[in-house]
């Protein structure tokens, strides 16, 4: 086949002294330019206006057919269904520039992409306007692109989607103006499933979750992966969010296999329906969703659809986590004590002290709303010091014999050096750290906590440690017999269960037995009635605190 090439192209001029006659430098341009294209794995071309091949060069290296049979309109046979009228130029304007990117049908019978690219030559001298270009292998290039588009846009671990991939969606959907409902939901009790199986466990349970999820939600949504054990999934409105829950709710119940494990879970789900006539529609509706999961979470329940109260409270939330540690400045924090009772005796041997928040303008504000924030902000820290230097001051007006408990974080506990600042404002007060126990709520990052050397630095200072809300969530007996407390106390749901179930009081005795071989305290708190004290005092519970002794009340000074 006859292809025209030119004898010489800029930067690779032909020598003719050395080249000799005419047809030694045709023959040798036409070597180069086949070099070229095995080296570059290259198609050279040129085609007429109308997108017919005239000639054509490396055709046979990249698709194992031969040149002539590109020629025409030929070469688009080869090139794959959907992208041929990329290429096909009938009844189009051309630019002075045509590119496209496309699949070539290689020699081993593969789809490769390839690029497409050709300049427009201009009719000039007799000539005809024409087009001459190449056709270049990208095939690795656009595999590795569409891997990095594919990860940008995919949870790594579960293949979900991830953050971008559901705001994408949600964009999309507010483009045409369609419905959407998101249900932003997460794993009950899953630091639990990571400790008691091990992370591996751990991760392949999200992957099996991730694939629950993509089978009860509708075959439209998208589900996507946010982080950690909280997942997304765009629905088309709340009666789907719904029925998306029921259906995931009875796959709860067998629980999720991994080898030979069977692993029961739950989860607790915020639903937000999508507005498009307000600023910055996805975000809010991402917000709204969690907001519901957080109204969820502390009413208790498995789904909560989000309402305008919940984010008049979060609006509320944030106003008082700003002003807490102006509070502590102003001194609007005051504490209040509970006695803690010996019942075979009836004397009291100890006092918790219980912090308050009494605001100018909004009255009292409860614990369990701004003791939270105080975590979530930071400003905890100063909060704990806060009620430390009062607690040692109160104590040292009273009754030398007159002993404390007082709440401290687990966020304060991995504070380096708060062991020493502890035992540095109870010596500024004059106040024997001995006479103080320190109750650690039990968390997630408890195992952490418990071989914190800031924990085994209070206990050589003096500092007495107990276990406070024994009986929750994230209650393990290793954690008893540590040796890093001197005290349990049971928490109010588990005192509740010991005097309804038979079990859970069986469950009671033997941890009572525990503490007193390994000579700890056990204490309940939240005694209401005399059936709760009959029942506890029966499974040998001896030391007691709640409102069927004595409500909180201030500290009496030493007469």
């Amino acid at each position: 086949m006859e292809t025209n090439w030119p004898a010489s192209a800029d930067g690779f001029e032909l020598d003719a002294d050395i080249a000799g006659t005419p047809n030694d430098l045709l023959s040798r341009s036409r070597e180069l330019y086949s070099a070229f294209v095995r080296a570059g794995a290259l198609i050279l071309w040129r085609a007429d206006m109308a997108g017919r091949m005239t000639a054509v060069a490396g055709w046979q290296a990249v698709t194992g057919r031969p040149d002539h049979e590109a020629l025409g309109r030929g070469y688009l046979e080869r090139f794959h269904h959907d992208d041929r009228h990329l290429l096909d130029f009938r009844n189009r304007e051309i630019s002075d520039t045509v590119q496209a990117e496309c699949r070539l049908l290689d020699k081993q019978g593969r789809w490769r992409w390839v690029r497409a690219r050709g300049v427009l030559i201009a009719a000039s001298r007799g000539f005809p306007s024409e087009l001459v270009g190449t056709i270049e292998d990208i095939h690795d290039q656009r595999l590795a692109l569409e891997r990095a588009r594919y990860l940008a846009e995919r949870d790594a671990l579960t293949g979900l989607g991830n953050r971008r991939t559901l705001i994408d969606q949600l964009i999309r959907l507010h483009g045409k103006e369609a419905t959407a409902t998101v249900v932003m939901l997460d794993v009950n009790r899953f630091k639990e499933i990571n400790e008691l199986h091990g992370h591996q466990t751990g991760d392949r349970f999200l992957v099996r979750l991730g694939q629950l999820l993509v089978a009860a939600a509708p075959p439209h949504s998208v589900c996507a992966r946010m982080g950690g054990d909280e997942f997304c999934v765009v629905v088309a409105d709340a009666a789907e969010a719904e029925a998306f829950c029921a259906r995931l709710d009875a796959t709860r119940l067998t629980g999720v296999s991994i080898a030979d494990l069977q692993i029961p879970f739950g989860f607790t789900a915020g639903i937000a329906n999508a507005v498009w006539d307000v600023p910055d529609p996805v975000s809010t509706v991402l917000r709204h969703a969690d907001l519901a999961l957080f109204a969820a979470r502390s009413a208790g329940r498995a789904a909560a659809h989000f309402g305008p109260a919940m984010q008049e409270e979060a609006d509320a939330r944030q106003q008082l986590s700003g002003l807490i540690a102006l509070a502590c400045r102003n001194d609007e924090f005051f504490l209040e004590y509970q006695p803690i009772i010996a019942i075979d005796s009836g004397e009291t041997v100890s006092f918790e002290a219980l912090v308050r928040w009494q605001h100018p303008q909004m009255g009292r504000i409860q614990p369990a709303v701004f003791v939270p924030l105080a975590e979530q902000n930071g400003t905890i820290a100063q909060l704990g010091r806060w009620v430390l230097s009062k607690a040692c001051a109160d104590l040292a007006a009273a009754d030398p014999r007159l002993r404390i408990n007082l709440n401290v974080s687990a966020r304060q506990l991995l504070e380096p050096g708060f062991a020493d600042a502890a035992r540095d404002i109870a010596r500024a007060h004059g106040v024997d750290p001995q006479r103080i126990t320190l109750e650690l709520t039990e968390s997630s990052n408890m195992a952490a906590v418990a071989t914190s050397p800031e924990l085994a630095r209070l206990r050589s200072h003096g500092f007495r440690t107990a276990l406070d809300d024994f009986g929750t969530e994230y209650a393990v007996l290793s954690h008893v017999s540590s040796g890093q407390f001197d005290a349990i106390k049971l928490s109010r749901e588990f005192i509740v269960g010991c005097c309804c179930e038979d079990r859970a009081r069986t469950v009671l005795r033997h941890v009572i037995n525990l503490c007193d071989d390994l000579g700890m305290d056990v204490v309940a708190e939240g005694i209401e009635t005399r059936g709760e004290f009959d029942c506890l005092r029966a499974a040998g519970v001896r030391l007691m605190q709640g409102f069927h002794f004595d409500r909180p009340g201030r500290l009496r000074a030493r007469a």
